[in-house]
């Protein structure tokens, strides 16, 4: 059975596995991603901003993406698969549950931060509606290192 919760304290420790786990592919991408710094006391830090949302399989903590609520949007990242379950539409689950919460708070755009060096990323994104957007951040070189993607959502009428 597939179920979508939000975190909670006591998923700490299984997020921060879960996540150095799903990234563990990327760890020679460069420029090196700041998940090799989180440490399950970041991870908590981060729980205050806002909601990690977890996949769960029968019991295991499969998928994640962490969600920060801004003034007029929510901002994703950290989304997180586990590579024995990529390719069965949970990080598009994970999306859909995000779009969800913001339109429960009344936040009618998502956006993310999309690394240069993991194109793959932005096809999926993409794929679920996502534009992308201006460069968000540079190499020392001067080359992009990440742009923006953002996608509008529509409030659903009762």
């Amino acid at each position: 059975m597939t179920t979508i919760r939000i975190a909670n304290f006591e998923d700490i420790a299984t997020i921060h596995a879960m996540t150095q786990a799903a990234y563990a592919e990327y760890r020679t991408i460069l420029p090196h991603s700041s998940v090799w710094q989180k440490t399950p006391e970041l991870i908590a830090a981060e729980m205050k901003l806002g909601s990690i949302l977890l996949c769960v399989i029968n019991g295991k903590i499969v998928a994640s993406v962490r969600c920060h609520i801004k003034q007029g949007f929510v901002y994703v990242h950290r989304l997180a698969v586990l590579p024995a379950y990529r390719r069965q539409g949970l990080g598009s689950l994970l999306m859909q549950a995000v779009e969800e919460l913001a339109c429960e708070l009344n936040l009618y755009q998502v956006r993310l931060e999309l690394r240069v060096a993991q194109p793959e990323n932005r096809h999926f994104y993409q794929k679920l509606g996502y534009k992308l957007g201006e460069i968000s951040a540079y190499l020392p070189d001067g080359k992009p290192r990440s742009y923006w993607m953002s996608k509008k959502l529509t409030a659903v009428k009762n």
